[in-house]
């Protein structure tokens, strides 16, 4: 199975993680903040990181952009879990090296879903279905900007 990072400065839903994926057999590894986040990414990439956006010392934001400049996103698929849900934040995430997006409160089936088929695809998989997002998110945050100002 995989090696899982999550991090995520929210103690509970660490916890609610680490026991869904790790009840399918992944290996789950932790981060409190965004900069413990960076240090075990760079020590030893994971497989994948689940990754918040809202975190102390350094928000998820910051993280992908420290781990594009140390050329670590390319070894490492990254799924934003956040609570920032609107369709700028899902923008941001994309065009910072997100692979996937999804939003809290959570399934935690729909999450060890994404996670697998998040393991299963390729690079260039990922990277179409990144790209779809990003457009997606593109015109809905040019639609939340249009009719946001009214």
């Amino acid at each position: 199975m995989a090696r899982i990072l999550v991090a995520d400065d929210d103690s509970d839903i660490r916890q609610l993680v680490i026991y869904s994926l790790a009840d399918e057999g992944h290996e789950v590894s932790t981060a409190k903040n965004g900069q413990e986040a960076i240090d075990h990414v760079v020590a030893s990439p994971p497989d994948l990181l689940v990754l918040d956006i809202m975190m102390p010392e350094m928000d998820g934001y910051d993280v992908l952009r420290a781990l594009e400049e140390q050329g670590k996103t390319g070894f490492t698929k990254i799924l934003v879990l956040t609570a920032k849900g609107s369709e700028r934040d899902w923008k941001l995430g994309y065009d910072l090296g997100a692979d996937r997006y999804m939003t809290k409160p959570f399934d935690p089936e729909e999450l060890l879903e994404t996670v697998n088929d998040m393991l299963s695809a390729s690079a260039d998989e990922l990277a179409a279905k990144r790209e779809e997002e990003q457009d997606r998110a593109n015109l809905l945050s040019q639609l939340e900007s249009i009719f946001g100002e009214g």
